[in-house]
């Protein structure tokens, strides 16, 4: 008995688990609309509704609830107004480009691998 016991124990002793979670800050922003959100291991954890003007925890009744520490809606908003300051400077920045890029003059082939000086060039 004593054996089977050891045996077991040695078994479960070994036995590992590896805890690597996915965590995930989403922000983004157009002119009209904004988005904010965290997610663990692809599961929406909370989001800014920013419609509703507070944040939204869409987990099942039956779980014990994850929440976020207070004034977590209020860095959304702020985040909000930052993404939207960025997209601003960049549409400014980026205002004289042009939207089509010219084709090249001739055709260009690039080796996968480098060229080393003095090797035959066997890329034709």
């Amino acid at each position: 008995m004593k054996m089977k016991l050891l045996l077991f124990l040695s078994c479960v002793l070994s036995v590992s688990a590896e805890g690597l979670h996915e965590d995930l800050r989403i922000a983004g922003c157009s002119e009209s609309d904004g988005e904010f959100l965290y997610a663990l291991d692809g599961e929406e954890m909370w989001f800014a509704d920013f419609k509703e003007k507070q944040g939204v925890y869409p987990q099942p009744p039956f779980i014990d609830p994850i929440t976020y520490q207070e004034g977590v809606y209020e860095f959304a908003v702020a985040n909000l107004q930052v993404c939207k300051s960025n997209l601003d400077v960049c549409r400014r920045g980026m205002k004289d480009i042009p939207v089509e890029n010219d084709p090249p003059s001739r055709v260009m082939i690039y080796p996968r691998d480098d060229i080393e000086p003095g090797q035959k060039n066997i890329l034709v």
